[in-house]
């Protein structure tokens, strides 16, 4: 299987994934280091690994280098060894026998691999590391095993399995057409309907071992989708995955066996940015085409009943301790609001939110009446009177002893 392509307007030679791994591997040409000796694509690849990757051979460490400097690792992947990077290429359905720019090709004998340049006249040219440099090389195509496309390497946002139909709306109304598609873009093979997705979504089925990309550009199957029927794919996609023709008269399926239905396997690669629900497919009749929501991030994963407890548990913050408030007795009754004990997460039947009072309540709360005649200013009159007789009965003395002293001269 060769793979596929996304279903895009404009398509051009080549991406924009695996012309920047091309222009990244330009940029490396001419760099050079000794045989047994450290290079930079090996100290790189070797970071948090085996210290002796920084010295091995490096072809292969070279091309994924160039892959993370063109931010493309993902869909190059880090490999330092070429027979493993063949495999990691095949085993995500990213593999063809066809060379083309900003592939990595992968030779028959030594192990080599490196970057297509170009192509012309049974010929492939390739940006590799080369006995202890990185070289442009051109060699006939018989010498190279096969290429991984990075364009094709895919990493799923959502993917699941359903039953599929198929149609074909053009406008002409034959054959139950109900009309141009909704999203205005002209009725074309790979243009599917779906009862919920957003429109734009892209992504690809497989049945009974073929694939075929698709993108979302209607609303669809209706009545159907209730009983599970969740993807209305074009009819001339349909046909190509059931080994049928399609007749253009009929707009229908033929030599397929009458197959109506299917059964797929789906996988969104991206998801649109029209009205619509991400997630898991739902029937027409829910709704879910005319509105926004739902992650899409990842397949639904199904949690033990105390693992949804325990994921939906939310915190509780401690709670404040409660201050005593006692008013004077001469004072008007003051009702303090009781604080209520904090509930544990798990006796909680649901999240609880703990209102935080304002500044004007927190003061209020806390600021405790003082008695008419405080204690402390008591105490404290008293030894200040305690103070003052005690001066003036040194100073009636000393006045008492200086008029005697006078009066007895």
């Amino acid at each position: 299987m060769s793979g596929y392509s996304h279903v895009t307007k404009g398509d051009s030679p080549i991406s924009p994934i695996t012309d920047s791994l091309l222009d990244a591997a330009r940029q490396e040409l001419g760099y050079s280091a000794q045989a047994g000796k450290q290079s930079k694509y090996g100290a790189w690849y070797s970071e948090g690994k085996d210290p002796a990757l920084a010295s091995a051979p490096w072809c292969d460490t070279f091309v994924s280098y160039a892959g993370q400097s063109a931010g493309v690792l993902k869909q190059v992947g880090s490999f330092a060894a070429s027979a493993d990077h063949a495999e990691w290429f095949k085993s995500k359905d990213a593999w063809t026998s066809e060379p083309q720019p900003g592939a990595v090709a992968f030779l028959k004998d030594h192990g080599q691999v490196g970057v297509v340049e170009k192509t012309a006249d049974g010929e492939v040219t390739t940006i590799e590391a080369l006995n202890g440099s990185v070289q442009r090389v051109t060699r006939p195509t018989s010498d190279f095993s096969g290429y991984g496309v990075p364009d094709l390497v895919v990493h799923p946002l959502y993917e699941g399995s359903t039953t599929a139909s198929y149609f074909w709306d053009d406008g002409s109304g034959r054959n139950g057409d109900t009309g141009a598609p909704a999203s205005g873009e002209p009725m074309q093979k790979g243009l599917a309907a779906s009862p919920s997705w957003p429109m734009g979504t892209e992504g690809y089925v497989m049945h009974d071992g073929r694939k075929a990309p698709f993108f979302v550009g209607d609303r669809g199957p209706g009545s159907p989708s209730s009983n599970g029927v969740m993807l209305d794919l074009d009819g001339k996609t349909f046909a190509e995955l059931t080994g049928g023709t399609w007749n253009d008269g009929s707009l229908t399926v033929e030599g397929n066996g009458g197959a109506g239905h299917i059964d797929i396997d789906y996988v969104i690669t991206k998801w649109g940015d029209g009205l619509g629900k991400k997630g898991a497919p739902e029937p027409f009749a829910s709704g879910a085409y005319n509105s926004r929501g739902g992650s899409g991030e990842a397949p639904p994963v199904t949690f033990k009943e105390s693992d949804v407890q325990d994921v939906t548990c939310t915190p509780v913050a401690a709670p404040v301790a409660a201050r005593k408030v006692v008013p004077h007795q001469a004072a008007p009754q003051k009702q303090v609001p009781q604080k209520k004990a904090a509930v544990p997460p798990s006796a909680a039947p649901q999240p609880k939110t703990i209102a935080i009072p304002s500044a004007s309540h927190v003061a209020a709360d806390t600021t405790t009446p003082r008695p008419e005649t405080p204690v402390p200013v008591i105490a404290s009159g008293l030894v200040a009177c305690a103070l003052v007789a005690v001066g003036l009965r040194f100073l009636i003395v000393r006045a008492r002893k200086g008029r005697h002293e006078k009066t007895g001269a």
